[in-house]
């Protein structure tokens, strides 16, 4: 498959598009003190609140795949982009509990993200170049979050947080209309080969492999969002702003990560993906057991340098992720596999924090998370020896 003309044009307008449904998406949960306070909820209640675009996104993906696959990803991106962001305005206008619905509502229309717009930047590109443009695609999701922490909470002191979910839709809404210049979708599923019945099982065995990899190896993600900077804080006596300051950095250096793993693959491809995956996962390991064993008398730049060395794997690892999922699929039913993917790997975001959170309770310390972590980890090496390319 020949890159399309435009290719790096239509890798920029997905970048974009997904940094709108990610501020969204990533931007609910820094206003969780702010509804909380406002509408005198419990912090249970608060947090189950600001989940539910994330909780509409396991019930819409794969829907969203195969509408991806059937009637084009560029439409879908689209209607899926502005009407997450009009059902966002429309909640912050409605009293509660409806506006949790209406949150829900948009999680399941935002959820087209992903599969649709991982399609569109597969059929643009040549295999060769898969890994780098899908892992430059992906960067759209942490880049959403960090303008979304910066943003939304400013916005809802000011103002308030209602106003701060208006500016989120809207950010989204532009984000979207540069696919509406982009040329129509030139593939459709009936034109694209399919395969035949014994390669089909193959990758159909393949994707299985890879969406339990990556439930396993997104926990050690939303461990380090979620238990960083109060491990950092419990351990090394960092204060939980120098510890926040350590979870930004180690986000950054996710951000390199997706780019940087799925471009050494496309160098490395005539041996095909899989030892680069278990390479990650190998690197994965080593930065949670790193975290687990670092001693108390471990300097700040000691402790930075495993925080950047998790970010990059532990974060970093959807580029690589993202790209063998797609390619295992094949171009005819990439939406759909991307989206059922993503639906497992959403509900193992959503048991993360709380499983963590409640492994840490029972031990008494939140170093006994990177322990756990660490044993989650090296399972993770089963289905990634397992796949064949």
């Amino acid at each position: 498959m020949r890159a399309r003309p435009n290719a790096w044009r239509v890798l920029a307008v997905a970048v974009v598009a997904q940094l709108g449904v990610s501020v969204i998406d990533q931007g609910l949960p820094t206003l969780t003190g702010f509804i909380k306070a406002d509408l005198g909820l419990t912090a249970a209640v608060a947090g189950l609140t600001v989940s539910s675009f994330a909780i509409g996104k396991i019930f819409g993906a794969y829907a969203a795949g195969v509408a991806a696959d059937r009637f084009g990803e560029r439409r879908v991106l689209i209607l899926g982009s502005l009407v997450a962001a009009v059902l966002v305005a429309v909640a912050a206008a409605t009293p509660f509990p409806a506006f949790t619905i209406f949150l829900l509502l948009a999680g399941m229309a935002g959820s087209a993200s992903t599969p649709a717009g991982g399609r569109l930047v597969l059929l643009a590109f040549p295999r060769n170049r898969h890994g780098l443009a899908l892992g430059i695609r992906q960067t759209g999701i942490p880049i959403g979050g960090l303008i979304a922490a910066a943003v939304l909470p400013w916005f809802a002191g000011m103002s308030s947080w209602r106003w701060s979910l208006v500016v989120a839709a809207g950010i989204a809404m532009v984000a979207a209309l540069p696919l509406i210049f982009l040329p129509s979708d030139r593939s459709s599923a009936g034109e694209l080969r399919s395969h035949d019945a014994p390669l089909r099982r193959l990758h159909d065995r393949n994707l299985a492999l890879l969406t339990i990899w990556g439930c396993l190896v997104v926990t050690g993600q939303y461990a380090l969002l979620a238990f960083l900077a109060l491990y950092l804080h419990e351990r090394f006596g960092l204060s939980l702003e120098k510890g926040s300051l350590l979870v930004a950095a180690a986000n950054a250096s996710g951000i390199v990560g997706r780019v940087a793993w799925g471009a050494v693959s496309d160098r490395a491809l005539s041996r095909g993906r899989k030892p680069l995956l278990l390479v990650l996962t190998a690197a994965c390991l080593v930065g949670a057991l790193g975290l687990f064993l670092v001693p108390q008398s471990a300097s700040t730049g000691e402790v930075a340098g495993l925080a950047v060395l998790a970010g990059l794997t532990l974060i970093g690892y959807q580029g690589l992720w993202v790209t063998m999922v797609a390619e295992s699929a094949g171009p005819a039913r990439v939406g759909a596999a991307t989206g059922l993917a993503v639906t497992f790997v959403t509900i193992s975001i959503a048991l993360s924090p709380p499983f963590y959170g409640l492994v840490s309770d029972i031990a008494g310390t939140y170093r006994a998370i990177w322990g756990v972590l660490s044993v989650i980890l090296a399972i993770a090496f089963i289905p990634a020896l397992l796949i064949r390319e």
